[in-house]
């Protein structure tokens, strides 16, 4: 998953802060196990809270045998504990004296490190806390698989050399032509296909954009393109695409497995979008934009022209039902 020796993310530091502050504990923090090296596993702290340490000691390779097993670990007394008792984590200078950790999952199944919780103190874990603290291990492993997923999409933007590449950008928004965008919902609706989740598609047209266009002339006009392009790429997650499909028109690929949010985002673009208007030449022009979405998922699955064909029928009806809204196709 490419994740280990990587620097410390805001994400993995908030769920550690989480952690602390849900479970009462001064100590929390998320660990990768790295199981391809030789000997004893190799742990290593992705986001700690409540101590400054960057690597765990040699000697707690009982935390690596906790990560392997297939729930919660709970040792309310690490000095009544075998496994723990001689670490240099309980003995001088930490003296921790409970640890209590939940596995961590690849997309794929694979253990790849827990998300711990430790006090200097014996403690007891009721059963509703250790649920919470398995409720943050998910959360930590919804992280990791969104890293994974803007991992690969940037594998997807590499593959292309640099003459493609050049091929497949807009010239005025600097976001993918109608070709480059096309390739990447090609590409990630294959991807979507094998990894049985959802994949969105929103077609993004700027409200009465030609008016604009006749009002105050071209050049005003591409200024209102570049700005809103600029704000559909602030507005969406490093994994989705945005493209210039068609002259005021935009196609954005979004990567989701709840097709809940693929809403959600569009709604981001179209608020992001409409926020402030766009200042030239003392003139300040508001701008507005209708979104149309569709999505396919793995009890629905849709071909790539039905999947445009339905997001453009939902941009109609925005248009029709009074523009600068999202209409998410049924």
């Amino acid at each position: 998953m490419q994740v280990l020796d990587t620097q410390s993310d805001k994400c993995f530091e908030r769920i550690t802060r989480l952690a602390c502050r849900a479970l009462e504990i001064p100590i929390a923090a998320i660990v990768l196990i790295d199981e391809h090296g030789a000997g004893e596993p190799h742990l290593w702290i992705k986001s700690i809270h409540g101590l400054s340490i960057t690597e765990l000691p040699s000697d707690f390779v009982s935390c690596a045998r906790a990560l392997l097993t297939a729930g919660p670990t709970v040792i309310g007394d690490t000095r009544q504990d075998a496994r723990f008792r001689a670490s240099a984590l309980v003995t001088d200078p930490l003296h921790l004296r409970f640890y209590a950790s939940h596995p961590l999952h690849a997309p794929d199944g694979r253990c790849v490190g827990s998300i711990c919780v430790l006090d200097r103190q014996p403690r007891r874990m009721e059963p509703q806390t250790v649920d919470t603290l398995r409720d943050l291990a998910l959360v930590a492993e919804t992280e990791l698989k969104i890293n994974s997923l803007a991992l690969a999409q940037s594998e997807l933007s590499n593959d292309l050399d640099a003459v493609r590449r050049q091929v497949f950008i807009d010239r005025l928004t600097q976001t993918w032509n109608r070709a480059g965008i096309l390739e990447i919902l090609t590409r990630e609706h294959a991807r979507a296909k094998r990894g049985k989740r959802c994949l969105g598609v929103a077609l993004v047209e700027l409200d009465h954009f030609k008016q604009v266009n006749a009002t105050y002339g071209n050049p005003l006009g591409d200024r209102i393109l570049r700005t809103a392009a600029e704000r559909m790429v602030e507005a969406v997650r490093p994994y989705d695409a945005v493209g210039r499909y068609q002259d005021e028109e935009f196609l954005v690929v979004i990567v989701e497995r709840d097709s809940d949010v693929i809403g959600a985002v569009a709604e981001r673009i179209r608020r992001h979008v409409t926020c402030a208007p766009v200042s030239a030449e003392r003139k300040s022009i508001p701008i507005a934009t209708s979104i149309g979405v569709a999505f396919t998922s793995p009890r629905r699955p849709i071909e790539i022209h039905r999947l445009l064909e339905a997001a453009d029928e939902a941009l109609y009806r925005a248009k029709y039902e009074g523009r600068n809204r999202v209409v998410v196709a049924a």
